[in-house]
């Protein structure tokens, strides 16, 4: 279904990570999901950052988020269905288990996520034993995860750090968020007061530079215009990291057939769906073989990184 919407809530912008104005266009694609709306998505010549521009303004940015929008919604299935994913998010792979992983190597106890949709790895990590807190910007979605016992602020990180006072915490998560964020440096600055000095940040987000981007081009879900406003790569993500404070511990590909699955129907299927019982009859085949075979191969769509803080000292000879 179209969206009702104008052009008027359109804005031209510099580039998010150096402020400059150096730009060329590198294609125009689509809103697959919702408005059928064109978008274009630029590079910055002088950093190699890639990012939708024009965009959607912030504060018009939620219509695009329709009431269907995956990871806010809780998604009712089929036993069968309930049952294999219950059996292969226990495999190797399976993003909970890394996040929970990645955790205790660091022993951390108190956990931030940004994000969190509609709650779910809040409730896993909670039943794990950590301390958990959000932050989210959908109020529907904060407010369940409040009626569930877990403190969520609404809003954005940036508003909310007064509310924040001194709290401070092992970790932060921002799972598939930075890529939505409209003032990435600034969140990630504030992230870094937020975390003690032996804390870190655990990211997952698109790679615009992996091979599957390369291949399926404007119909690769990981551009996800226009609710992705930044498109960053390994390159770029490093960069805007130790630019705030940060420098990379850890970065991997992460298996996710759902980008494959999903880019391909963008390219195959007119509306851009694929018929549910034809995207699992091919989603857990690669759930399954994605770790052990075609992401040594050729690399996944998303990477995870884990993060922990410059020292001050560092910091500030690193900005010098």
């Amino acid at each position: 279904m179209a969206a009702d919407l104008s052009r008027d809530d359109l804005e031209y912008t510099s580039c998010p990570i150096c402020g400059l104005n150096n730009l060329e266009k590198e294609f125009t694609s689509k809103d697959f999901l919702f408005s059928r709306r064109e978008f274009s998505v630029v590079r910055c010549r002088s950093c190699g950052l890639l990012f939708t521009n024009p965009r959607v303004r912030e504060n018009h940015i939620s219509k695009y988020y329709f009431p269907d929008y995956a990871p806010y919604k809780n998604i009712k299935q089929s036993t069968f269905i309930q049952k294999a994913k219950s059996i292969l998010g226990k495999i190797p792979g399976d993003i909970h288990l890394r996040i929970l992983e990645t955790l205790k190597s660091f022993n951390a106890k108190d956990v931030l996520e940004i994000g969190p949709a509609n709650g779910s790895l809040l409730f896993f990590l909670r039943e794990h034993g950590f301390e958990v807190t959000g932050v989210e910007i959908d109020r529907n979605c904060a407010e369940k995860i409040r009626g569930k016992g877990i403190p969520c602020l609404q809003g954005d990180l940036n508003e909310n750090m007064r509310e924040m006072g001194q709290k401070r915490f092992d970790a932060v998560i921002l799972c598939h968020v930075l890529e939505h964020l409209y003032r990435p440096k600034e969140t990630l600055r504030n992230i870094y007061n937020l975390l003690n000095e032996q804390g870190i940040i655990y990211l997952t987000l698109p790679n615009s530079g992996s091979f599957e981007a390369r291949i399926f081009g404007k119909y690769w879900l990981g551009f996800d215009l226009p609710r992705h406003v930044v498109h960053y790569d390994t390159e770029t993500i490093g960069a805007v990291l130790s630019e705030t404070g940060f420098h990379i511990d850890k970065l991997e590909d992460v298996p996710d057939p759902s980008f494959i699955i999903q880019s391909m129907a963008y390219c195959l299927f007119k509306k851009g769906k694929m018929p549910g019982k034809l995207y699992y009859l091919l989603y857990y085949p690669l759930k399954l073989l994605g770790p052990l075979f075609y992401v040594r191969l050729i690399g996944s769509s998303v990477m995870s990184i884990v993060a922990g803080k410059i020292k001050r000292a560092n910091k500030d000879a690193h900005r010098r």
